[in-house]
This record gives C-alpha cells, sequence and structure tokens, in this order.
C-alpha cells in the first residue's frame, strides 16, 4: 500500500512539473513567431536624442567628479573656488545638454 501512494505521488508531482513548465514555454514560443514591430522615424529619432542626453549627462558627471577629487588635495580659498568652478561646469554642461536633447526632439521628424 505504502508502495502504491508512493508511486502515484510521484507520478503526480512529475505530471504537475512538466505542465507547469510546459505551458511558459508554448506561450513564449508564440511570443518570438510574431515580427518585431518597427519603430517610427520619430521614435528612433527621439530616442537617439535620449540616449545623446544620457551620455552628455554621464560625461559631465564624471568630469565634475574628476574635478572634485582634484580640488580635495588643495587648501583653504584654492579649494573653495576650485568646488565652485566645478559645480558651475556640471551646470553648465548639463544645461547644454538638455538645450541639445530639447532642439534635437524639436528637429525631430514628425
Amino acid at each position: 500500500m505504502k508502495r502504491l501512494l508512493m508511486s502515484a505521488a510521484l507520478c503526480v508531482t512529475l505530471g504537475l512539473g512538466l505542465a507547469v513548465t510546459a505551458s511558459p514555454v508554448s506561450q513564449n514560443k508564440n511570443a518570438t513567431k510574431s515580427a518585431p514591430k518597427k519603430m517610427s522615424a520619430h521614435a528612433e529619432a527621439v530616442k537617439k536624442c535620449n540616449s545623446d542626453y544620457s551620455e552628455a549627462v554621464k560625461k559631465a558627471n564624471d568630469d565634475h567628479a574628476a574635478a572634485v577629487k582634484d580640488a580635495k588635495g588643495k587648501k583653504g580659498k584654492e579649494k573653495s573656488a576650485a568646488m565652485k568652478a566645478a559645480g558651475k561646469a556640471k551646470a553648465d554642461a548639463v544645461a547644454a545638454a538638455k538645450k541639445t536633447k530639447a532642439d534635437c526632439v524639436k528637429a525631430a521628424p514628425k
């Protein structure tokens, strides 16, 4: 009797395991069969503008971090002037990136 119950439980467990793993696989196959949608020219242009903006902001942040690291080695008025210049340079770079992004999006094909 114990042997019969163990084999029945094993069969049910294996059956459920196969059913659960088979269902998502079949759904994924149907999803991959459909053709990928093409982005419109406007969407592609906006995506490029956004990526350019992200790169510009990342460069501004990296430059700011390097300037701050350099300024930390200085003392007194020299340090405060260097920190102020680093902050202004970052703000200017981010503002320029925002303006460039806005112009790029405005120029994107409709």
